[in-house]
């Protein structure tokens, strides 16, 4: 992968310049500190050759507010896909993967601890709180290690008034992944895991969230929504209206909105866009572009030196170089069905 520095270095030594070291890139001076400014500006002419290139593509997950209906765009957004909006239900765990700790979980008996991305329990008990809606259904993912644990899911610390069972494992190796329905009965549930034994047994991936599918959002114009939902939407006495979002619409200042506005902070909604580019900086910043394009930043690059020391012929070499590279990247990323028909690969 082609660094900020290799990708200077390489206009550079083209243009028979010194070339820069990792030591010397941020104090450097003259045609070295327009080298990096080229590269930077060639990266950002790539970018904006084309709105959907496939390696800005990214996407986001933002976690509902109740009685919030408009939610911001990401700051590094160039466009939003806003056909994508799919609303998915919120884990209410924190840290049930345990990557580096057990933090956010409360001890019930004796020293529960964290081992290789899990939490163990030997002879000891861990729970967590979570708020959740009377009489609203949801599910627990799990996955157990070592033996059997008990879960319990109940209304207060170490509680079982909801549900209490074993998990056991059937294949000691791999672990045992476990999914439990349940209703809540208050605003507050607790969910524990507990292992009376004298023995190393584990939990890993622990989810909770409402027992509901993920649906997509309808997309509608905000004009649409304005005519049709925001005399509801927007009266503070109609708060019984509000529900689970059906339509999603974009404003006018960088946010999309939901409709009905949400009745719950339990659910999700993710969606895709494609990034602004972002200048690189240190000497070991990459560019988003496949490697295999870095010849497309560097002829850019050469034609923009080349204009500064008004050697017309080159540049325009270095520029012929550049389109024909843009254009590959068009068939080979874009457009790929051309792509396979031009070099012959039929299928």
């Amino acid at each position: 992968m082609a660094t900020f520095l290799s990708l200077t270095n390489r206009i550079l030594n083209e243009l028979n310049e010194p070339e820069l070291t990792s030591s010397n890139f941020t104090s450097s001076r003259g045609i070295q500190t327009i080298a990096k400014n080229m590269v930077n500006k060639s990266v950002h002419d790539i970018y904006n050759s084309e709105v959907e290139w496939p390696f800005i593509h990214s996407d986001k997950t933002d976690s509902l507010t109740a009685g919030t209906q408009e939610y911001s765009f990401p700051t590094d957004s160039r466009k939003v896909k806003m056909g994508t909006f799919i609303l998915i239900p919120t884990n209410l765990i924190t840290n049930g993967t345990f990557d580096s700790n057990i933090n956010s979980w409360s001890t019930t008996s004796g020293s529960p601890s964290h081992s290789s991305g899990v939490m163990r329990l030997n002879s000891a008990g861990a729970e967590q709180s979570f708020s959740t809606v009377v009489n609203k259904q949801y599910v627990l993912r799990c996955r157990t290690f070592g033996g059997d644990i008990t879960l319990n899911i109940g209304t207060g610390s170490g509680g079982t008034q909801i549900d209490t069972q074993t998990l056991s494992v059937d294949n000691l190796g791999d672990g045992q992944y476990h999914a439990i329905k349940f209703a809540a009965t208050t605003t507050t549930t607790y969910v524990g895991f507990v292992n009376s034994a004298s023995a190393n047994y584990e939990v890993d991936n622990v989810e909770v969230s409402e027992d509901t599918p993920p649906r997509q959002l309808k997309f509608i114009s905000y004009e649409e929504w304005y005519d049709k939902f925001s005399a509801r939407d927007l009266d503070p006495t109609q708060k019984e209206q509000f529900g689970t979002p059906e339509y999603v619409y974009e404003t006018f200042d960088d946010k999309y909105g939901l409709t009905p506005v949400p009745d719950r902070s339990t659910l999700s909604v993710r969606y895709e866009y494609y990034k602004t580019h972002t200048d690189l900086d240190a000497h070991g910043d990459t560019p988003d572009l496949p490697s295999r394009y870095d010849d497309v930043i560097v002829n850019r690059g050469k034609y923009y030196l080349h204009i500064v020391r008004a050697n017309m012929p080159a540049a325009q070499l270095s520029e012929k170089d550049y389109k024909e590279g843009l254009s590959r990247m068009r068939v080979e990323l874009i457009n790929k069905r051309n792509y396979i028909f031009a070099s012959g690969l039929h299928i």
